[in-house]
């Protein structure tokens, strides 16, 4: 790959115009590897919700990237992040998904970490003459919540998550999201063997939907689906329900890779995050928020439809990345008038990755 092929000025040009990012975007390892330094190494991504740490020593594991973070407690009640990576040797200090810990002990020699990150104890370090313990805590990241959300960015001065979520909160508001009485009542998990990017293009645009969701389209009115793209760093999205003037579905769309989908009557929510895994494999994560306390027949109701719908889409992004990686064509071409969100999304892959 040609070392300029990121400031290449004509891709920005042509994605202006309505092409898409070039086809070995999504396949080739020299890009993937830029985007994870680029892009997740800082970015601000959805890692879990804030009832996954209700009490002191309460922690989960994630990825961000090819990063792998552990997200805790502390003594203090606060929410630390950190590289669940130990300073001695590289390992990942804890190897369960979630659980409970007075400290974060590694499972390989043992080094032990406060919450607070701060290496307590490494065995037989009295042998060592020089030890310089204080210097050796986890690595810490940026987290903040908004509402029960929480995110993590692993870059050492993150800029604060409201200058990228901007107005977003305000819109939820508007539309009669209300956190407080939110709760999260189920996680599903899909393997795509798809590139992140085209998970998240899908997802920005409906143009696709009278063919591929029949179901969904009996239901939402796709000829007057709405799109907004003139925030900088999210896209918003909007489905009236048929027969139904006023009522509709709203999603959103959050830089890189954080999807959401506000429904029901009061609204509801899914947050979904996209993880890279390779250049051609993600992992799509769907948590649930349900207000009050909802019916077993309600929420299998929705868990079964958003399904058939997130399922359908898996078939179309496993067939684009078999095609981009056929080499038969060099790039896409967009329908500006459906797939705005698509532009804007890409506009912002091509910032990053190119410095501009």
């Amino acid at each position: 790959m040609a070392a300029n092929i990121f400031t290449d000025p004509g891709i920005a040009s042509a994605i202006e115009r309505g092409d898409t990012l070039p086809a070995r975007w999504y396949v080739e390892a020299e890009v993937f590897q830029a985007e994870k330094e680029r892009i997740f190494h800082r970015a601000w991504q959805y890692v879990g919700h804030t009832e996954q740490l209700n009490e002191i020593g309460d922690f989960f594991t994630t990825q961000l990237g090819d990063i792998p973070v552990v997200v805790v407690r502390d003594t203090e009640k606060e929410i630390r992040a950190f590289a669940n990576v130990c300073r001695h040797r590289g390992s990942e200090v804890v190897l369960e998904c979630a659980g409970n810990r007075k400290t974060l002990q590694c499972h390989y020699h043992g080094w032990t970490y406060n919450l607070d990150g701060t290496l307590r104890n490494a065995p037989r370090e009295n042998e060592q003459r020089e030890f310089a313990k204080e210097r050796l805590g986890l690595a810490p990241f940026a987290v903040e919540t908004w509402g029960p959300l929480m995110f993590v960015n692993p870059a050492p001065a993150a800029t604060p998550l409201r200058d990228v979520i901007g107005e977003l909160p305000a819109i939820f508001e508007r539309v009669g999201i209300d956190f407080a009485k939110m709760r999260m009542l189920r996680r599903d998990v899909y393997e795509i063997a798809a590139n992140w990017k085209i998970v998240v293009e899908n997802f920005n645009e409906c143009y696709h939907c009278p063919i591929a969701h029949p179901k969904f389209s009996e239901v939402i009115d796709t000829n007057a689906y709405r799109v907004e793209t003139d925030h900088e760093y999210f896209s918003t999205y909007y489905g009236p329900i048929v027969g139904s003037p006023g009522n509709g579905v709203n999603y959103a769309t959050l830089w890189p890779n954080i999807l959401f989908s506000l429904y029901g009557n009061p609204p509801n929510l899914q947050a979904i995050s996209v993880t890279p895994i390779d250049a051609e494999h993600s992992r799509q994560v769907v948590d649930y928020f349900f207000v009050g306390e909802p019916s077993e027949a309600q929420i299998r109701s929705d868990v079964e439809f958003s399904d058939l719908v997130t399922r359908e889409d898996v078939v179309l992004c496993e067939s684009v990345q078999r095609g981009l990686r056929s080499g038969a064509i060099e790039h896409g071409n967009l329908m500006l008038s459906r797939e705005r969100g698509i532009q804007h999304f890409q506009k912002l892959v091509y910032r990053f990755l190119s410095g501009e």
